[in-house]
């Protein structure tokens, strides 16, 4: 039986049948506190650990829903961030899914064309991995982010090790008060953040990165069940691409 946790066979590519396989269900976009993820052991409340390190917010785009039914990651940029909010590193890229399909282009705006001469994922892999080092991982709906990173690090062969994890839509439900629902373009409008291109990986990610201080100056303290680590690296490498 399959939990939907990722695969461990470091530094040998996964086949496209095995990432179907692994990730058949799709779970709730968000996570609560103790939740246990592909790689993520997502914090807020009833943890062990108090830490300081530095925040990464992820952020992707894809052709589809579902990396079980195909779905591929055709953007993705991480921004990391100190306690206080102030960028330290970030990277970002449009990504080959290697299939020729960005799907629903009217959302995102990626089309096939601009992706031909995009890295694929396992090109990138080494540069996320630098931004995500030692840090906090955090997203806006983590799990979906989640999933589609764990199953292109999949794909590539990499073994991601476990990150502390929080998820902006849980913190936004348990700090904000007044707004209609917590999808990101309403919390970016409540905290007064401009949203240059929406659905763009850089842009939502930015702005995660911050409204994220903002939610935490409203609770109290927040906790995780694991120590952030060093992410592997797999030796390959291109040149990112990010979008224009």
């Amino acid at each position: 039986m399959h939990t939907g946790r990722l695969a461990t066979r470091p530094g040998i590519p996964a086949s496209k049948s095995e990432v179907t396989d692994t990730f058949r269900v799709m779970e709730s976009r968000f996570a609560n506190p103790g939740d246990v993820g592909h790689f993520l052991h997502y914090g807020g409340s009833g943890g062990t650990h108090e830490l300081d390190h530095d925040f990464v917010v992820v952020d992707v785009e894809t052709s589809g829903l579902d990396p079980a039914a195909g779905a591929r990651v055709i953007e993705i940029a991480a921004v990391r961030i100190n306690q206080a909010g102030q960028i330290q590193d970030s990277m970002s890229s449009l990504v080959n899914p290697e299939d020729g399909n960005t799907g629903a282009d009217w959302i995102h705006g990626i089309t096939a064309d601009m992706v031909i001469e995009a890295p694929t994922f396992d090109q990138i892999f080494d540069d996320l991995a630098r931004v995500m080092d030692n840090a906090i991982f955090v997203a806006h709906h983590a799990k979906f982010d989640e999933g589609f990173v764990a199953a292109e690090a999949q794909l590539a062969g990499a073994k991601l090790l476990t990150m502390p994890a929080i998820c902006t839509y849980w913190l936004a439900r348990n700090t904000v008060k007044g707004t209609d629902n917590f999808k990101l373009g309403t919390l970016a409008t409540h905290f007064e953040i401009s949203q240059e291109s929406a659905h763009t990986a850089l842009d939502d990610a930015k702005v995660v990165a911050q409204m994220l201080p903002k939610m935490l100056s409203n609770y109290k303290s927040l906790t995780y069940f694991t120590q952030p680590t060093e992410q592997p690296r797999i030796g390959k490498s291109a040149a990112l691409l990010p979008r224009n």
